[in-house]
């Protein structure tokens, strides 16, 4: 028997493999005509190449698209394969050529290129749609000559799905290259961004006279300000932190005015005041006032808080307006106030004590009664505290992460002289009015949350103008630490201030905007609200520039899964907690779903465990992320009260906090503790973590795969090689 005879199949037997060699012999006959099959589907698939010529819409451009259209299963050809390869004489070539015949027939004549013909002709048609909103924009010649790339595939057939897909994306390319403009002037419009003004209809229905007074820390801008402000029948003091509400509701109740308090988290309204303090974010723009002071005008130009002036200065409806700040406003509210069409008049303030450069560097056992010593971070302060506390100085600290009472509290022993020496970022640089004899800066560099880098000089002039307080000391003194330049500030408190390369003032997207943009995209998603505000709105306006929307963008996107209207998840998402932490934001978004299933939440218990008298340094951190929780709790308390019903509890909790906080603050030493178990470390314990977590953690980095905890392995032991000089393990392996 010859090797023909020995592979030819038995009659009646066949199997995948000999379906698939007469598939092939198939494909190999119809090929020429463009059809191609699928021999490893079962059942087996067909495929046509067509050519579909076309002309591009606005152009007499005609192009020929070629793209595969999928026929699918033909039941009457698969049945004669099977029959063929299961009879005597096996699929012969001559069998592939006929039934390839009918196989070009089947294909040839589906419907199925119709109706692709017919999804290219629509798509076309949508495109002419589409690039007619364009106008002048679009160029449909240049359209034509990417189509026809976009088209050819290097030679290759695509399917018609792969094919229109290139061909949308090809005119997605092109539509927002010449249709951005015309996109962002309609969302513009559409939202209103573009005539932002026009949102304040009470301001701008009355006459206002706009007064700046800048001068530096120190020149007694603000008390006139608020003089001023007292003589008005009703009037509003804007502030950009708490504690200068709070010291402006006292400041007006001392000139016979009585005051509210309006912040975030609080109010303290009282009977028959005509006048408010509060926090510049809680601006009124909807009542009229008889006057209005914004004090830290200069703040109009930070790219993440700047746009709350912005509001203030163009919204508050009252027919005086006074701006307090330095000199570094000028330039951003000139461009505003063109833009109003009003007067501004600029009164100049000079400092009642001067400030000198000390050129001799502090090294820290020169650090004396009355020194703040700045750095610009929370790590940072509390090594400076350790350092001097250890030098037999009693130190008070203000930094970020504490709340405005612990502030106010820590400011309260440095004032009274409890505490000696403050250590304190450049959160002193507003809000505080404190008897500082001298500043000295740890360092002239900072991480302003997205990179490191050199303090301005608008920074260096608002911390170091702090130093001395007129009526306390003659002059103040500004200076650095040992090993740090002196040149950054000296030349920052010798020169004029530098105009801004782009003095437009920042703008945010409120409600009514966030609202009209959603209508606008068709959309429910707050993120693709707000990506879109911050990626394509007022990129060429001239008076107006878009505010970094990233942070309420991250807690957009942990509240955009629950169930709630759009105007809550943007109430919610204006939330203040640190969108850094990954813990805060699971605790908003688990809130926001609560609040769309009507499950009202409850506070942060957090501050159950701070009840002792006081606490370790890794117990200080986790008391004050706990006020941050309870702090956000109360935000939203206020706003929603149903769904954040323990107020009470939580204020108390707060309370209980700052205490814990305030005592462990004053306290000559802060006892360390392990950051991963909580056991405490004696003052010299050279490493962060305690020897047995660091013992457990290099266990589990030499455990293999898979292996327990309680494995034995043979043949390996850890050893312990000293370092030269008896150092033992370097400190950045704990």
């Amino acid at each position: 028997m010859d090797d023909a005879e020995r592979n030819k199949p038995l009659t009646g037997m066949a199997d995948e493999l000999d379906r698939r060699e007469a598939l092939r012999q198939l494909a190999a006959a119809v090929r020429g005509d463009g059809i191609d099959i699928d021999t490893e589907s079962t059942p087996a698939r067909f495929s046509v190449a067509v050519e579909h010529p076309v002309v591009v819409p606005g152009t007499d451009r005609r192009v020929k698209l070629r793209f595969r259209v999928a026929v699918g299963v033909l039941p009457d050809v698969e049945a004669d394969i099977w029959g063929a390869i299961t009879s005597p004489d096996g699929f012969s070539r001559a069998q592939a050529r006929a039934l390839g015949k009918r196989v070009k027939a089947a294909c040839l004549g589906s419907p199925a290129i119709a109706k692709a013909r017919d999804r290219v002709d629509g798509w076309l048609s949508s495109m002419a749609g589409r690039a007619g909103s364009f106008g002048d924009s679009w160029r449909p010649k240049a359209f034509a000559d990417e189509l026809v790339r976009a088209a050819a595939f290097g030679g290759r057939i695509p399917r018609l799905q792969t094919l229109l897909d290139a061909l949308e994306e090809a005119f997605s390319t092109a539509a927002a290259r010449a249709g951005l403009k015309v996109r962002r002037e309609r969302l513009e419009t559409a939202s209103g961004l573009g005539v932002y003004l026009d949102g304040f209809a009470s301001a701008r229905a009355m006459v206002r006279k706009l007064r700046l007074f800048v001068g530096p820390t120190n020149s007694g801008k603000t008390h006139a300000a608020m003089d001023r402000l007292a003589e008005a029948d009703s009037g509003c003091y804007l502030a950009p932190l708490r504690l200068l509400a709070l010291e402006g509701q006292e400041a007006l109740e001392t000139r016979g005015r009585p005051c509210s308090l309006v912040t975030g988290e609080e109010r303290d309204v009282r009977p028959g005041a005509a006048h408010v303090s509060s926090t510049i974010e809680m601006v009124n723009t909807n009542r009229v006032w008889g006057a209005c002071v914004i004090d830290e005008i200069q703040m109009i130009g930070d790219a993440d808080r700047g746009w709350a002036w912005t509001q203030a200065v163009a919204g508050v409806a009252a027919p005086e307006i006074i701006m307090t700040g330095s000199a570094d406003a000028i330039p951003y509210v000139k461009r505003l106030v063109e833009a109003t069409g009003e007067d501004l008049e600029i009164v100049e303030f000079t400092r009642k004590s001067p400030l000198r450069v000390q050129e001799e560097k502090v090294p820290l056992s020169e650090v004396r009664r009355g020194d703040a010593v700045v750095a610009f971070s929370r790590k940072d302060v509390m090594a400076l505290r350790r350092e001097l506390l250890g030098r037999d100085h009693t130190v008070s600290v203000i930094y970020g992460a504490l709340s405005p009472e612990v502030r106010r509290a820590e400011a309260r022993r440095f004032r009274e002289g409890t505490a000696d020496v403050l250590v304190a970022t450049d959160a002193i640089g507003m809000g505080l009015n404190l008897p500082i004899a001298r500043v000295v800066l740890s360092t002239t560099r900072k991480f302003d949350g997205r990179e490191e880098r050199e303090l301005t000089a608008s920074e260096i002039r608002q911390i170091g103008g702090r130093a001395g307080r007129y009526g306390m000391h003659e002059d103040g003194r500004v200076a650095v630490l040992d090993g740090e330049s002196i040149n950054p500030v000296r030349r920052a408190l010798t020169s004029p201030p530098v105009p801004p390369e782009d003095p437009r003032p920042w703008i945010s997207p409120n409600l009514t905007h966030v609202e009209a943009i959603a209508q606008e995209l068709d959309t429910d998603s707050l993120v693709r609200v707000l990506r879109t505000a911050g990626q394509e709105l007022l990129r060429a306006h001239q008076t107006f520039r878009m505010t970094d929307l990233e942070g309420r963008i991250q807690a957009a996107t942990a509240v955009d899964r629950a169930k709630l209207p759009l105007s809550v998840r943007d109430l919610l998402a204006r939330c203040p907690i640190d969108v850094r932490d990954q813990n805060q934001l699971r605790l908003l978004g688990g809130w926001a779903l609560n609040q769309g299933r009507g499950i009202p939440n409850a506070a942060p218990v957090g501050a159950e465990r701070f009840r002792h008298h006081v606490g370790t340094d890794v117990e200080l951190e986790a008391a004050e992320r706990a006020v941050k929780e309870l702090t956000a709790y109360a935000w939203l308390a206020y706003r929603f009260p149903e769904a954040y019903p323990e107020m009470d509890l939580c204020q108390e909790r707060r309370a209980t906090l700052n205490a814990f906080i305030e005592r462990t603050l004053a306290e000559r030493s802060l006892a360390r503790a392990c950051p991963v178990c909580g056991t405490r470390l004696k003052a010299n314990h050279r490493f962060r973590v305690c020897d047995s977590c660091y013992a457990s953690r290099v266990e589990q980095r030499v455990r293999r795969p898979g292996e327990s905890a309680g494995e034995e392995r043979p043949h390996h032991r850890r050893v312990h090689h000293p370092l030269p000089g008896g150092r033992g393990r370097s400190r950045a392996g704990r």
